[in-house]
């Protein structure tokens, strides 16, 4: 039985670009302050991140620089945690 095409998830790079350039990180792989296994990790959280459409608008109404993320993001801990380390 054919249920139609997959459905396909919206492209949260932008976004996880967003948020990580208003904590002042970097998102190069050799510039993750915690290393490159976590901004995988990062990633992956982001991707299946189902606040998609909170985030957009969060990031629309946001300042241009942040001291910390949205509780509502599942990479808060993770972005604490590399610009604490970055800031060291």
């Amino acid at each position: 039985m054919l249920t139609g095409a997959p459905k396909v998830s919206p492209d949260h790079v932008p976004n996880m670009a967003a948020m990580t350039g208003r904590l002042g990180l970097d998102t190069v792989p050799a510039a993750w302050p915690t290393g490159v296994s976590q901004l995988a990790l990062a990633i992956n959280a982001c991707h299946r991140c189902d606040a998609f459409d909170v985030c957009n608008d969060w990031l629309a109404r946001a300042p241009k620089v942040i001291a910390t993320p949205p509780a509502f993001c599942p990479n808060a801990p993770e972005f604490k945690r590399a610009k604490q380390a970055k800031e060291k």
